[in-house]
């Protein structure tokens, strides 16, 4: 049979269909996927309405406040089918923490408010950057918990007893006398 000149420039050799039907199929399995998305949304809905309730007088700290969402918010990224599980559970004791500090009065409400929303914010590029290594076939390793709160005191621990510096040697390590009473 004789060849038609520019034919096969026209019309995609079967390989190059099949190539192409199978990346846009599994293009779709990194992508954003808009269930994630109403986990998100899901979330945040949930987060404001428990906020809401304290402020309301139903729950008495912004730690109960927070764990009044938890369920729901763990809930709806399971049925999303969300991939980096471990960016929700470090977003939800981030904010378990955070809410301590506020309950306990180490840190200001607005502080609070600030870093969640930086942290939220380092969150959503760390799972853009696993998604895009996971679309080019590589196997992402994930940023450390300590990176992705560097920086945001609302959720490092309170330093300890055992974390401070030893008292200068010489120095009775801040105790006064006062008078015949030295109460350390």
């Amino acid at each position: 049979m004789p060849s038609i000149p520019g034919f096969a420039h026209r019309f995609p050799a079967p390989q190059a269909l099949a190539a192409t039907a199978l990346a846009l199929a599994l293009s779709g399995c990194f992508t954003p996927s808009p269930r994630k998305a109403e986990a998100d949304a899901k979330a945040e809905t949930i987060y404001a309405q428990c906020d809401q309730q304290r402020q309301a007088g139903k729950y008495r700290t912004h730690l109960a406040a927070v764990d009044c969402a938890v369920p729901t918010v763990l809930q709806a990224y399971q049925e999303a089918a969300y991939t980096f599980t471990d960016l929700v559970y470090i977003s939800v004791q981030a904010r378990r923490i955070g809410a301590h500090k506020v309950d306990d009065g180490d840190t200001t409400e607005a502080e609070y408010r600030h870093d969640l929303a930086e942290l939220e914010t380092r969150i959503a590029a760390e799972d853009r950057r696993r998604t895009d290594i996971m679309e080019y076939g590589g196997n992402p390793r994930p940023v450390t918990v300590e990176t992705l709160v560097e920086g945001l005191s609302a959720f490092t621990p309170t330093p300890t007893a055992a974390a401070l510096p030893p008292a200068p040697p010489g120095e009775d390590a801040g105790c006064h006398s006062l008078g015949a009473i030295k109460p350390c």
